[in-house]
């Protein structure tokens, strides 16, 4: 029986790892997208690029 909770234990933290890679990955996707977008000059009225208009 304790071998099969410390597999449980292990499962457990494997896919915790799992999903806290997966989230940082979204997350930089999310983030890379965001800045393609914000540096379109169509997107300029609905979503100002801080940079640029910290130039102005």
């Amino acid at each position: 029986m304790p071998s099969a909770r410390a597999d449980i234990q292990k499962r457990v933290v494997q896919f915790r790892e799992n999903q806290a890679k997966l989230q940082r990955e979204r997350e930089g996707y999310y983030d890379a997208v965001i800045e393609k977008v914000r540096a379109t000059e169509w997107n300029e009225f609905v979503t100002p690029h801080p940079k640029r208009n910290a130039a102005r």
